[in-house]
Parts: C-alpha cells; sequence; structure tokens
C-alpha cells in the first residue's frame, strides 16, 4: 500500500496537540504521583525524601476527611439530581416556540456564565444571618420566625451551597438538553400524531430516548463538578462552619497551603479516583439505553 500523501501534513497536526497533552496533563500528572510518595520542606524542593504510603495514610487518618467525603458526596448527589432535573424541565418548556423563548432561555443561562467567586460573594452577603437580602426579606412578609442562619448553621450550610450551585449551572445542564432536543427530527413527532399518542407517550416513547446521550453528558459532567466543587465553598463558607461543609477540594487546598505538599497531592489523587469510580460505572449504565439518532 503507497504511503498517503497527506501523513505529514497529518503529523503536522497530531504533534502540537501531543506536545501540548504532555506539557500541561501528563507531566504534571506524573509529578503528582511522584509527590503523593514523597516528604518535601515547606515549598522547598532541595531535599525530596520518599516516604511510601505515609501520605496517604495521613490523609485518610484526618480528622476532616470524613466530613470531607460526606459532604462532597451530600453535595454531589443533591446538586446532580437538581440540575439535571431543573435543567431538564426548562430545556423541555423552552423547547416550545414563545415569543419570549430567546429571552427566557438567555435569562436562564445567563448564571453559568457569572464568575463563581463573585456569585459566592454575592450569596454571603444575601444570606446573612441579620442583615442580608432573604431574611430582611422573610421578616418584611412576616415569616421572621422561620428565616433560618443559611451559612452559619452546621446542618444547613451544606444545603444552602446545594441551593446556589443549582441556582448557578441549571441553565448550563438545560443547554444541553436542549441541544438535544433541537436535534430530533419532527417526523417523529408527525407520526406519534398520527397514531394518536398522547405527550407524555410522545416524551417516554421518542423525546426521553433520543435525548438520552446529552441527557447522560449533563448527568456525568454535573455529577464530576459537584465531586470536585472547590470555588464556590471556598468562596462562601472555606469549609465552616467547623467542618460542616469541609469537601475534598477545601482538604487539598488546605494541605498545600499549609506546605503538606505530599499530602496535598494524595489527596488529589484520592479524589480523581473517587470520580473514576464513581463516574465511569454511571456513564456505561446509561450508554448502554442510548439510541443512536
Amino acid at each position: 500500500m503507497k504511503p498517503s500523501k497527506n501523513k505529514p501534513y497529518t503529523y503536522t497536526l497530531i504533534l502540537p496537540g501531543m506536545l501540548l497533552y504532555a506539557v500541561f496533563f501528563l507531566v504534571p500528572s506524573l509529578f503528582g504521583g511522584v509527590l503523593s510518595f514523597a516528604s518535601i520542606g515547606r515549598f522547598s524542593f532541595s531535599a525530596i525524601r520518599f516516604t511510601g504510603w505515609t501520605n496517604y495514610v495521613n490523609v485518610l487518618t484526618d480528622d476532616y476527611l470524613s466530613a470531607a467525603i460526606r459532604n462532597s458526596f451530600v453535595f454531589a448527589f443533591a446538586t446532580t439530581l437538581l440540575k439535571v432535573g431543573i435543567g431538564t424541565a426548562l430545556a423541555v418548556f423552552l423547547n416550545r416556540k414563545l415569543r419570549t423563548t430567546n429571552y427566557l432561555r438567555t435569562v436562564a443561562f445567563l448564571p453559568a456564565v457569572l464568575s463563581t467567586v463573585a456569585v459566592g460573594v454575592f450569596f454571603t452577603s444575601a444570606m446573612h444571618p441579620t442583615n442580608g437580602m432573604i431574611n430582611r426579606f422573610l421578616h418584611a412578609v412576616g415569616l421572621g420566625a422561620i428565616a433560618p442562619d443559611w451559612l452559619t448553621d452546621p446542618h444547613l450550610a451544606i444545603y444552602s451551597l446545594v441551593g446556589i450551585e443549582t441556582w448557578k449551572w441549571s441553565g448550563f445542564t438545560m443547554a444541553i438538553v436542549l441541544a438535544g432536543l433541537q436535534s430530533i427530527s419532527k417526523d417523529y413527532y408527525e407520526s406519534a400524531d398520527i397514531e394518536g399518542a398522547s405527550e407524555w407517550q410522545q416524551f417516554r416513547s421518542i423525546t426521553f430516548p433520543l435525548v438520552l446521550p446529552y441527557f447522560n453528558n449533563a448527568l456525568i459532567v454535573n455529577l464530576i463538578g459537584g465531586l470536585k466543587v472547590f470555588d464556590l465553598v471556598q468562596a462562601v463558607t472555606q469549609g465552616g462552619p467547623g467542618s460542616a461543609t469541609e469537601v475534598f477540594g477545601t482538604l487539598v487546598f488546605k494541605s498545600f497551603g499549609s506546605g503538606r505538599l505530599g499530602e496535598g497531592a494524595a489527596a488529589s489523587i484520592l479524589l480523581s479516583l473517587i470520580v473514576i469510580a464513581i463516574t465511569l460505572p454511571t456513564w456505561k449504565l446509561i450508554a448502554r439505553k442510548e439510541v443512536e439518532l
């Protein structure tokens, strides 16, 4: 077989991509893996001492680890269910032809483009127990007796963060599912109308099976984002009060911030393994039921 004349051109495109992948992913990953088995002085790489599994043992016996795992799972699963549920409902509703469809789509998607830090600062102020906008409104309408301490109550703080995250990213999920809805041919629905199928029957037998690949992508993206959350928690509660909102991301941040680089790397690798162990089977389970368009 004669060699393809396009191979030099193909290599020209592939090699820069491979180089960037190696520099920005492979090398840091390998360095992080080595670092997780080493002990290093505070931000000093002059004396690296390999300590085996010590960093992993320290992370797994950390007093805050159980709280971080519990909070990460609560946050990830609660936000995923809410964002996917609300996002799917918005996508179905805004897939209709309305006068304000484009405006409503923009309003729903707008929170996703806002800075997480800016959102965190806003809700930290809005959820203040005495001077916050939300509790002031509750007092104004005569519901001051039920005005909670949104971010200072150890039992409520993590769910307040769930609410903020859901508000911010439901529109992003809507955009993913809406793209799937708009890719479905109208012929399916015309045939279903001829057969006398109801709207619910059309959704169950046509819409949902055909939009399932997009639904699967939205589910996995939100699940990964929930397990890896850091910026929102750090901007709003910094893991407090106490360890009520401590998550894996803040645990890693505090390890690196205090100079325990090996423990921070070990915690990062553990987080990666947890994300893979949860999301990969979930993706495969749903992918088996996907229907090709």
